[in-house]
């Protein structure tokens, strides 16, 4: 795909993707300074330059914008409280509820998607195969000859497509790739796989021999990370209870999945290349993944949907990092405050959360660059 048909698949898909997820934050802020009392000069949809004032109601002007995703807010005096309706004049508690506010829209935001999703368009996998994200440099897989997007369609012998019954609503798990690898720790290895080749219109057959040592990872023998390569799929009925139940779940295991990655990558469960931040561009890029013609007609939805859902409750979860410049590092101010009894100089705070700016946008430049350096696949 050339880079025009990138940008012109990639910038809507963008926008969809990710300016809800920015719009529903800014909202959250919107409501709760409201309902403070905080004035609100504006509430902007999409991102400046201004294109159009929409209307004015009370003391908001309500204004649509040329950057076509998100939202902002601009309140009276975030840092000066010489104004008894701006937001620095605010008690504590306000404060805190309209900053966390946004993230508590995206967690919300998140969790609403997600039931949507399993209640509107769930499927259920019934027939996937092991597919290579990435190869651990050093690793048994390497020495091998496998390479990231290698599909695996057997293991001496042992045929790696799986079947699952859509009645059992179970996930793809790497049991049967993993006993086979396992069995053959300090063995000969033959595997056979299909990979894409430069040129040629179809994928080929490759046979791969070689040794897993002895002394290799028995929890994850190759040092490869996975992706699950559905080839059917069905359409599976969630009632609202299942839906809700599903989507909570899913909001579960993120929370899980933050809390062992520190350990997985430790024990080298997990590639460190896998576990890399991903920026706007990595993010774009999954999510024209997920909504491409294969996808679609595998799984349908669900896999976007699901994706959106993710990011939503990422970006709440970033959002509250106590880093300046974010509702998490202003939150930690007032946190701050409350522990000395008084507050931070507000010129010296929005010093620091200027500095804090410049280190995001610096290190956001840096993640895209990685995004376009490096690309992230699912496939």
């Amino acid at each position: 795909m050339d880079l025009f048909s990138s940008i012109l698949i990639g910038l809507p898909i963008f926008i969809i993707l990710l300016g809800p997820l920015m719009f529903i934050h800014e909202l959250g802020h919107f409501l709760a300074a409201k309902k403070a009392g905080i004035r609100v000069e504006e509430f902007g949809m999409g991102l400046p330059p201004r294109a159009v004032r929409l209307f004015k109601r009370g003391e908001t002007e309500y204004t649509l914008n040329w950057l076509p995703f998100g939202a902002f807010v601009r309140m009276t005096g975030e840092e000066d409280p010489s104004d008894p309706r701006s937001f620095a004049a605010q008690p504590k508690r306000w404060r805190l509820i309209t900053l966390a506010a946004g993230p508590f829209m995206n967690f919300a935001g998140g969790f609403v998607i997600l039931t949507l999703a399993y209640l509107f368009f769930a499927t259920q996998p019934t027939e996937f195969q092991y597919r290579i994200n990435s190869v651990m440099a050093g690793s048994p897989a390497e020495r091998l000859g496998l390479q990231p997007g290698d599909v695996i369609l057997s293991v001496n012998g042992v045929d790696m497509i799986q079947h699952i019954s859509p009645a059992r609503r179970e996930q793809p798990e790497v049991n049967a790739l993993r006993l086979q690898t396992q069995q053959s720790i300090g063995k000969d290895i033959t595997m056979v796989v299909q990979r894409a080749v430069e040129g040629e219109a179809q994928p080929r057959e490759v046979t791969l021999t070689g040794q897993i040592p002895a002394n290799a990872n028995p929890n994850a023998p190759l040092g490869v990370s996975l992706s699950f390569n559905v080839t059917k799929s069905e359409r599976v009925a969630y009632s609202i209870p299942d839906a809700i139940t599903a989507a909570a779940d899913d909001v579960a295991g993120i929370f899980v999945a933050l809390v062992r990655v520190p350990g997985e990558l430790i024990s080298q469960n997990i590639p460190l290349e896998q576990a890399r931040p991903v920026g706007v561009v990595g993010i774009t890029s999954i999510g024209v993944s997920l909504v491409d013609e294969r996808t679609t007609e595998t799984q349908g939805l669900l896999p976007f949907l699901r994706f959106a859902g993710f990011i939503s409750i990422m970006l709440g979860l970033t959002n509250l990092l106590p880093i300046p410049a974010l509702d998490g590092g202003r939150i930690l101010f007032i946190l701050i405050e409350a522990v000395r009894g008084k507050r931070v100089d507000p010129r010296r705070e929005q010093w620091v959360h200027a500095v804090g700016m410049v280190i995001l946008l610096s290190l956001s430049a840096v993640i895209v660059v990685m995004d376009i350096v490096q690309p992230i696949t699912i496939r």
